[in-house]
């Protein structure tokens, strides 16, 4: 077996089992890689969405790759024009006999290698949705975010003994609130291992009497943390409000979370619950927290207890709205921070231009800050106070970022490898002409420049970086044809670029990028109306190592579905194996 081809290899593979093929990649090192590389197996999500019919689902029946992530956007799994409530106030559902017959066939075929299924504001028949599920029992990862169900209610208790993973979203309308909560008691039984709860309740302290039946699809959410918390490391809630629900989850010793994130989250000084639940989870190691106090209040009592109380947190999101200079200088005290980004989304309590001279994080590897009043004197003290950074994102703060900020970052942090200074629309050429080059941060691998009208084709003349893989300039409307050759030439390395809404590019642009940019893995031209058919065969013909082509929007490009899944996915998956680059022994 050590001495046959690659290809034979991956014929063999082609008829094992999903489970038997992940059996199989651990014996050595060449079998793992024609595993991870081989055409018929394919980690990107496949998005269905309101123009599914049985004839798409036919095309992906006879391709060879087999998918383990599926998203159905928007799709009416039942004629809903049709559907109704009789005067007995049960559903009459009308179902495409052959849609879902189509269905059934998708999912069987992709049952073993299936490891995430997501529903988006789909209209389901509870009973198809438990059917579906049943055809997929080592299900890791469930997503169900705003979708209407219909149908009678058989208190059915789901079979996913492997799920992992579950993300519930509610409808904004109020019956369909109700009516969709019953998946709660469905998954409450569930026997699993869940590490990962994601949920979107849409209810607060107001919402009313505790013992409603809206409540009761809430409660079943507390009967999960709690049927799960000797496993469950993860857990998100939006609108997640009430006292006595926070308690009935949180004051448990049990559990113990590494990843939270809370949005929307209404403190008051006396509200306890929140102080002894950061002093019981000090395990968490990522919090994201938006917290919304009265609006003479400040947060920094808060922050200050976030901070005293979870000295393992290595990411951290947070919210400064309400929030002081002294409030910030707690930061400092996590000294396992990696991560940190800060936003402001009200002005109610305004930080001052000295908002990080008190502060000094050494660790700290990756800053993001997200606040349109930031002042200049604050982002020059970011060299000093966070003198380590890697990755840096200033996008949105319009105020500070000009060409003497850029020239700084240049100057003054070296070893990034990361900058997004996207919407910082008072950035010119001078930024990227100055003594300073670009070519200074000989690490940088990821830039964003996303809506910044100073990017011109004199700037990207300048970008002498040859470590430089990913670059986003959407919506930098002066790039021309000179522009996307001087950037091809010196940054020869990109493997994902995003030229999105760039009105100046057309099909010869598309020839430019797709012969100087051969290792091009991503490539994003939403909204590029200048491109045709041309422009896509030719980067198709070129881009061998091409695994995603965003074409969307370009009214230009005229194709038949089944021509651009032939030259779009089916082709490049095809060759995937034989033409990526050789690092078989």
């Amino acid at each position: 077996m050590e001495m046959l081809p690659v290809e034979i290899l991956e014929t063999i593979f082609k008829n094992l089992r999903y489970s038997d093929l992940k059996q199989a990649s651990a014996v050595c090192h060449l079998w793992y890689n024609v595993y991870q590389r081989s055409s018929f197996l394919s980690k990107m999500a496949v998005h269905f969405k309101k123009e599914l019919t049985p004839d798409t689902i036919e095309l992906f029946l006879k391709s060879e790759c087999l998918y383990q992530n599926i998203c159905f956007t928007s799709i009416p799994f039942y004629d809903v024009s049709k559907s109704k409530r009789n005067l007995c106030r049960q559903d009459v559902i009308y179902e495409d006999v052959r849609f879902i017959g189509q269905l059934r066939r998708l999912l069987s075929k992709f049952a073993d290698s299936l490891q995430m299924l997501s529903f988006c504001k789909c209209h389901l028949e509870r009973n198809r949705l438990f059917e579906f599920l049943r055809m997929i029992p080592d299900l890791m990862s469930l997503e169900v975010e705003e979708c209407i169900f219909a149908g009678d209610d058989t208190g059915q208790t789901l079979q996913l003994s492997k799920l992992k993973k579950f993300n519930f979203k509610y409808p904004e309308d109020e019956i369909q609130r109700f009516e969709s909560g019953h998946i709660y008691y469905n998954m409450a039984n569930n026997q699993c291992c869940l590490a990962k709860l994601k949920v979107q309740l849409l209810v607060n302290e107001m919402f009313g009497d505790l013992d409603s039946d809206l409540w009761e699809q809430v409660k079943a959410v507390a009967r999960m943390v709690k049927h799960h918390k000797k496993t469950m490391k993860s857990f998100k809630a939006d609108s997640f409000n009430d006292p006595a629900l926070k308690k009935l989850l949180f004051d448990d010793d049990e559990l113990q979370l590494e990843k939270v994130v809370f949005g929307e989250l209404k403190l008051r000084k006396d509200d306890q619950v929140f102080y002894t639940f950061v002093e019981k989870q000090r395990k968490i190691k990522k919090l994201e927290i938006a917290i919304e106090s009265n609006l003479d209040a400040s947060n920094d009592q808060y922050l200050r207890a976030i901070c005293d109380n979870l000295e393992q947190l290595e990411q951290f999101y947070y919210d400064m709205s309400r929030n002081s200079d002294g409030g910030l200088e707690n930061l400092q005290k996590l000294r396992k921070l990696k991560n940190l980004v800060l936003t402001k989304n009200r002005n109610t309590v305004a930080l001052t231009e000295h908002c990080f001279d008190q502060i000094y994080m050494p660790n700290l590897k990756s800053l993001g800050i997200c606040y349109k009043e930031l002042q200049l004197p604050a982002v020059r003290q970011i060299p000093i106070s966070f003198p380590n950074l890697k990755a840096l994102n200033l996008s949105e703060c319009g105020k500070a970022v000009i060409d003497e900020t850029v020239q700084l970052i240049f100057l003054s942090l070296p070893e990034l490898e990361s900058l997004d200074l996207s919407k910082c629309k008072q950035v010119t050429e001078r930024a990227f002409l100055g003594t300073t080059r670009i070519s200074s941060l000989r690490k940088l691998k990821d830039l964003v420049l996303e809506k910044c009208d100073g990017v011109t084709d004199l700037s990207l003349g300048a970008f002498d970086n040859p470590a430089l893989k990913s670059i986003s300039l959407a919506m930098c409307t002066r790039i021309t044809n000179v522009g996307w050759e001087a950037l091809c030439r010196q940054c020869p390395n990109i493997t994902w670029l995003n030229a999105s809404h760039c009105r100046n590019f057309d099909d010869e642009s598309a020839r430019i990028v797709a012969t100087m940019l051969r290792e091009l893995e991503i490539l994003n031209l939403f909204k590029d109306c200048s491109l045709t058919n041309a422009a896509v065969y030719c980067i198709v013909e070129n881009c061998q190592y091409l695994e995603d082509l965003c074409l969307t929007k370009c009214r230009g490009v005229k194709m038949k579905k089944a021509e651009y899944f032939d030259d779009k996915m089916n082709r490049v998956n095809r060759d995937c194996l034989k033409n990526r680059k050789q690092t078989l022994p």
